[in-house]
């Protein structure tokens, strides 16, 4: 948690500012700007799938060292690119290492933790993010002000600090070898877990349900209702205090139901939530729904990781996690892009939608029960 702590703290430094440092970089217009976030997008969608099946294949520790250090060096390269090209290049690396990470600490996560604390212990890990989460932007901005290479060096150490105590606190432990007469590193005998493969699906839908509330749903505030750009910044501060204050009490509660009727529990608050901003344009209607999405996330992102983690064998679980996270990453990919075009037709027809499709995905969840 430590560790998880201190990275995000880093993380967060760049990533609010990382479009502004682009445009100024690269002297070109939004649109070039978010073409290349969107391939800094598609590089991290690959390391989750490769993340995973390193993992299996080599342990958990030696990818997440991997990942940090290279991580570390890619940050600072982005910092220092003395070109454009070069910029884009290191952060197509950068894309490409960081994101080895995650599907492996999830792994880990799962291997160590008993199987009937697995949701309280991913429920600590996200309650550290949400912490790192907070802190970042606050320190990143007054850096940036200064320099952004400071804001890059700073992420940069936040990567050597975690390594260092993944290196010294967390024993190595190679997963068993693998069972099922695959290739190492294949992925078919988890394309093949049919229920698997239907809660990706409906995982991907959550992620593109949930991207609406940090994607669209700003866009919404400042185009259409004219309120100033520090609206959702409130809103966003809500949603990672509410995390901090309500994961755990809300994980404690969670160990009595399975998690998917967590799931399908979460989903339908993320419709409700979503369905509340139809009731009015005053910010104490967003800030209500905030609150609802808030809790839906705190129920559905611990169950969600743990239900996969329970399911997984042990040898395949980094597979496991990985297409997990591609699922999530897909999801959160493709919701700015149908969101933007529902709302082109009405913020109505766009909440509806939202809404409804958060219900399917809630009932879908719910057969898993």
């Amino acid at each position: 948690m430590l560790g998880r702590f201190v990275n995000l703290v880093g993380n967060s430094l760049v990533f609010p500012f990382m479009t502004i440092y682009l445009a100024d970089r690269l002297h070109a217009s939004m649109t070039i700007v978010g073409l290349v976030m969107a391939l800094y997008g598609l590089s991290q969608v690959v390391a989750q799938l490769i993340g995973g099946v390193l993992s299996d294949s080599w342990g958990r520790r030696p990818v997440m060292m991997v990942s940090l250090t290279l991580g570390a060096l890619c940050t600072l390269a982005v910092g220092l690119a003395p070109t454009p090209l070069l910029l884009i290049f290191a952060l197509v690396l950068m894309g490409l290492s960081v994101p080895l990470f995650q599907p492996a600490s999830m792994a880990m996560v799962g291997d160590l933790v008993p199987s009937a604390k697995l949701t309280q212990a991913y429920s600590l890990m996200r309650m550290a993010s949400n912490a790192g989460i907070i802190i970042g932007p606050m320190i990143g901005g007054f850096l940036a002000d200064h320099s952004f290479l400071a804001v890059f060096g700073l992420d940069a150490l936040s990567m050597a600090i975690y390594a260092i105590i993944i290196l010294v606190g967390i024993p190595y432990r190679r997963p068993r070898p693998v069972a099922t007469g695959l290739k190492p590193g294949s992925i078919k005998d988890v394309v093949q877990d049919l229920p698997f493969v239907h809660f990706a699906i409906l995982w991907g839908l959550t992620g593109m349900v949930y991207a609406q509330l940090y994607q669209v749903v700003p866009a919404y505030l400042h185009l259409d209702l004219h309120d100033p750009v520090s609206t959702f910044g409130y809103l966003a501060a809500e949603n990672a205090l509410l995390v901090l204050a309500l994961q755990w009490p809300i994980a404690r509660i969670a160990t009595r139901f399975r998690p998917p009727v967590l799931m399908a529990a979460g989903s339908f608050c993320y419709g409700l939530g979503f369905l509340t901003m139809l009731a009015g344009r005053s910010f104490a209607v967003f800030a209500l729904a905030v609150l609802i999405i808030t809790i839906g996330e705190n129920i559905i992102n611990p169950a969600a990781s743990t239900w996969v983690a329970q399911r997984a064998p042990e040898d395949l679980r980094g597979r496991y996690m990985g297409l997990f996270g591609l699922a999530s990453r897909t999801g959160s990919a493709l919701g700015p892009t149908v969101g933007g075009s529902l709302l082109t037709l009405g913020s109505g027809i766009w909440l509806s939608v939202v809404a409804l499709g958060a219900g399917g995905v809630s009932t879908g969840f719910f057969r898993f029960g």
